[in-house]
């Protein structure tokens, strides 16, 4: 007997769409957790949507409403990376939060060390459990549903940039860059390099045809263009290229240098006017002429870096508070490096906790390396991961759900594949 698509069995159990036996009381709440996890991940680059007095999106409130569904049915995992990878991740994230806390206490606002605090947990640990230790079959689907949400947000750049040649709008700044639903041009940027090793291991792993490639690829690889981010078009060419050297043969390097070849023989000027203006002013003067200096705000951001570096001292137990580093900046900015604003806010011990709980994420890689079919997993991990390690050079606080999303995304999926072996091999 079939009902709201789930087969009951005799036993008092039936299957879901995914095929797991569930009892039936649950399955409706599970149906409905589920989609209302795959509008948060859908929603989570859409920074736009939140509340003006605080940081609350509608992402976030969506995350809630999953909590309280999960929690009622008794299906949230305390483990979703696996006892040890999970452990590492919370002890690091708890030494980045106690940094950041401690600091603010002692220092002259206290309720911004709790706030960014809450922050940094609701983005590392609580998203983590709602996506993490779930099944391959649901982790393959939000997979699929935040790749769908990045390539819509890159067709929408296309058109406000290309056909309604916006300007100084909330969706592209004064300069003609393309901020998407970020809010941020190089952000955005960063969640389209995140997304591409995520489409590639959906067809590497057979989750999705090879034509969504073709199509997805393209699509991502001009949004990045739009937002004129040397940054995100760096972490999209590792991402791609580490996928590509993972499955190389001598076939694909002939294809591979043919194609190359014959790109470089054809292009001109011509072939560079169909380049988006503002990603030619950025970004390819500085590839052509090797000049960093022409790569935006490069040097006004190692300025702040600069003197970011000679307060460290000062700072190496107990940082100046949560939000306070740009009160004692003679350029009353934060700079634009987590690492350094994390030592400089909370000291040693909250930039410690973030290296930490990152480096946590590649337990689960080593596993999925000796597990069949788990490469791809792997390299997917180790491209988000250490694409996201170098990325947040450029930024400052990194706690948006925007941010999370992707990295877990791609972790979870690995823990879910090593899951599903250990089962089968039982």
């Amino acid at each position: 007997m079939k009902a709201s698509g789930h087969v009951m069995r005799g036993d008092g159990f039936r299957r879901n769409f995914y095929g797991r036996a569930e009892p039936s009381k649950y399955s409706i709440a599970s149906t409905i957790e589920h989609f209302l996890l795959c509008a948060a991940v859908f929603t989570s680059p859409a920074n736009i949507l939140r509340l003006d007095f605080f940081y609350f999106t509608l992402s976030d409130f969506l995350f809630l409403l999953c909590f309280a569904l999960a929690a009622l049915r008794g299906g949230i995992n305390i483990h979703p990376l696996g006892k040890v990878s999970t452990a590492v991740w919370t002890f690091g994230l708890s030494m980045l939060v106690i940094g950041l806390t401690v600091s603010s206490m002692i220092g002259p606002d206290p309720s911004r060390g709790i706030a960014f605090g809450a922050q940094y947990f609701f983005a590392y640990y609580f998203v983590l459990v709602l996506i993490g230790g779930r099944s391959l079959d649901e982790l393959v689907s939000l997979a699929k549903v935040y790749v769908l949400s990045m390539c819509l947000m890159c067709v929408h750049g296309m058109y406000v940039v290309n056909v309604l040649n916006e300007r100084n709008t909330v969706y592209v700044s004064g300069a003609g860059r393309f901020q998407g639903f970020v809010e941020r041009e190089n952000a955005c940027a960063a969640l389209m390099a995140f997304t591409a090793p995520l489409l590639l291991l959906l067809v590497a792993a057979g989750r999705l045809s090879r034509i969504y490639l073709f199509i997805g690829l393209p699509i991502l690889a001009y949004g990045v263009m739009l937002t004129g981010s040397n940054s995100g078009l760096m972490a999209l060419t590792f991402g791609v290229a580490v996928f590509a050297l993972v499955g190389i043969t001598v076939r694909r390097v002939v294809i591979g240098l043919t194609v190359g070849l014959a790109i470089v023989a054809l292009s001109g000027d011509w072939m560079t006017d169909y380049l988006p203006d503002v990603f030619q002013k950025r970004v390819l003067g500085a590839i052509e002429t090797g000049d960093l200096s022409q790569a935006g705000t490069f040097d006004d951001r190692m300025e702040l870096i600069h003197e970011a570096v000679q307060y460290a001292d000062r700072t190496m137990f107990v940082g100046v508070g949560a939000d306070q580093y740009r009160k004692l900046s003679s350029f009353e900015k934060p700079v634009h490096n987590v690492y350094l604003l994390l030592w400089m806010e909370g000291g040693a011990i909250s930039v410690l906790g973030f290296i930490v709980m990152t480096l946590a994420s590649f337990g689960p890689a080593v596993v999925a390396l000796r597990t069949p079919g788990g490469l791809p997993f792997a390299i997917c991990i180790f491209t988000n991961i250490v694409a996201f390690m170098m990325l947040v050079n450029a930024f400052t606080h990194v706690y948006g759900r925007f941010w999370s999303v992707p990295v877990i995304l791609s972790v979870a999926l690995a823990c879910a594949h090593n899951a599903r072996y250990v089962e089968q091999s039982r």
